[in-house]
């Protein structure tokens, strides 16, 4: 009996490549993807023969999709595959489950027809997800149909099960809902093939020909009338064939080969491979090796590994493909700004340039006139008009000294303004290795601790010794956290900072957090300290 348990899980292979189980689900019409626009059903059915009219994401993806429909009932899988791809990439911009669960319905079906059964079963897991959301019933007990089928290949026997029988939960509630007599006798005749599967399934998984023929007998009285269901005539066979009854397997092989049904190449090497296995109880050793020999031929023909590998290929490949070309817009569109910016920049520095210079000059002209007044006050002979040249001479150089230093701020603060400009452009464009080096040759601030000593300086003193108390009170405090705390203070924002430190504005913001955790005893006590 264990010699038998190989042959039986080929012969079984077969019976979930019959019509019976794995069978495609119902295809909608176009119209029904439009349910949001109206239900433009002669607009929809109008695409394929006037592709030009296409304009909006839906109507692309709808044509993609009935385009991909096409090729794969010419049995075209790789353009099928390229077109369901473009479906897909489309169906991204709108908000129509309907139709991306047949887009991954497809999908999935084209991966099972190649033995693939991993991306199968992740596309169909899709289909049935987006199949719920839009309460497609019959939809969905195929795409469980489909999935229960991959479980059994991949002998996960009780994953199988529970999706057939999902599948089978819903066909009685549609029977049940359709009271027309003909939905009945179908959906009847789904809820029949689910029962058969199940049984199946667990023949498979214990190998117990008598509890799988009463179970089979059981859901032929239930389910129609007592007769027996041509689509498990190679299950019977399987079954007969493990309890012993060569003629019985026998009949019911050349029952299933009497349908006249076209057999792809995976159905006719499990056909051969029962047959053998028939003819080798049978003792006709003969037959059998015929029989094994014309299932390696057609096994060797097969070439499995180039049909798992190719259609997982060509999906890889286009989605690269897409990758590369959005990556590519984005380079030139940087390249563009990147260029007008620097554009903007030039023209700042040169306004920023003459105006420097201009002021600079009038400056001159100023003190120039200052050392004249002061030669004609040094010209006066008197005590009383020096002592009065001596005053206007101090008030003079008092003038001077408060225009030169509000000029000062002035000039610095058109500075500071320009070095945040630089840090803000940086930030946005920091691909630019000219700027980047425009913006470090300014800042300075990340080269030497000495910066940073005057920077703390400063802040205590603007502070009210803000820094110092950190100092004082958290000695254990990272250098780094310090460099932080100066620039938090002195007024920077997260992005001049990330530029300064060489740190991303998201660290930044982390960093902060925690140090403001870190000091947050002292900000209770001296809530003047607190920064955001």
């Amino acid at each position: 009996m264990i010699f038998y348990i190989p042959i039986l899980a080929v012969a079984f292979f077969l019976l979930l490549l019959a019509p019976g189980c794995g069978r495609s689900g119902r295809v909608a019409g176009t119209g029904e993807f439009f349910t949001d626009e109206g239900g433009r059903r002669r607009e929809a059915d109008s695409m394929l023969r006037e592709p030009g009219r296409i304009n909006t994401p839906l109507e692309k993806a709808v044509y993609h999709f009935k385009m991909g429909e096409a090729y794969n009932s010419a049995e075209e899988s790789y353009k099928a595959m390229e077109e369901f791809l473009e479906a897909e990439k489309w169906s991204m911009e709108i908000k129509n489950d309907f139709l991306k669960g047949q887009i991954y319905w497809y999908k999935g079906k084209l991966y099972y027809d190649r033995l693939d059964y991993t991306n199968a079963l992740n596309m169909f897991t899709l289909a049935s997800e987006y199949y719920t959301n839009c309460g497609k019933r019959e939809e969905l007990m195929y795409t469980y149909e489909q999935m229960a089928s991959i479980h059994s290949r991949t002998r996960n026997f009780e994953e199988a099960i529970f999706y057939y029988n999902r599948a089978k939960a819903i066909a009685l509630e549609l029977r049940d809902r359709d009271a027309s007599g003909n939905g009945e006798n179908r959906y009847n005749k789904l809820v029949l093939n689910f029962s058969t599967a199940v049984s199946g399934v667990y023949f498979s998984q214990l190998n117990s020909s008598q509890e799988a023929l009463e179970q089979l007998q059981q859901a032929y009285l239930t389910y129609n009338h007592g007769r027996e269901n041509e689509e498990d005539y190679l299950l019977l066979s399987c079954i007969y064939l493990d309890a012993g009854k060569i003629d019985k397997a026998r009949e019911y092989v050349n029952k299933y080969i009497g349908r006249g049904k076209k057999l792809s190449g995976e159905e006719l090497a499990g056909l051969l491979s029962l047959r053998s296995s028939i003819e080798k109880r049978a003792g006709d050793f003969r037959k059998a090796l015929e029989y094994r020999e014309r299932y390696d031929s057609v096994m060797d023909s097969l070439n499995l590994i180039e049909r798992n590998s190719s259609i997982r290929e060509l999906e890889q490949k286009y989605w690269q493909k897409e990758l590369q070309l959005e990556n590519a817009g984005i380079k030139n569109r940087n390249k563009y700004i990147t260029i007008i910016y620097s554009l903007l920049l030039l023209i700042t520095g040169g306004v920023v340039y003459i105006v420097l210079t201009a002021y600079n000059r009038r400056i001159k002209q100023k003190n120039s006139q200052i050392e004249e007044y002061m030669a004609m006050v040094d010209n006066l002979g008197n005590i009383v008009s020096d002592a009065e040249s001596s005053r206007s001479n101090l008030l003079s150089q008092l003038d001077v000294h408060i225009e030169k230093e509000k000029r000062l701020k002035e000039l610095l603060e058109n500075r500071f303004a320009e070095v945040r400009e630089l840090v803000r452009t940086y930030y946005e464009f920091g691909d630019s290795k000219k700027l980047h080096k425009k913006v470090d040759d300014l800042l300075k601030l990340q080269l030497s601790g000495d910066n940073f000593s005057t920077i703390e300086e400063v802040v205590n003193a603007k502070n009210n010794n803000a820094v110092k108390k950190v100092r004082e009170q958290f000695p254990h405090l990272k250098e780094d956290n310090i460099k932080l705390l100066n620039l938090i203070y002195a007024g920077f924002s997260a992005q001049e900072i990330s530029v300064i430190l060489n740190d991303t504005p998201q660290n930044i913001y982390v960093r902060k957090s925690r140090l403001k955790k870190s000091i947050a005893p002292l900000i209770a006590s001296d809530p003047e300290m607190n920064f955001n």
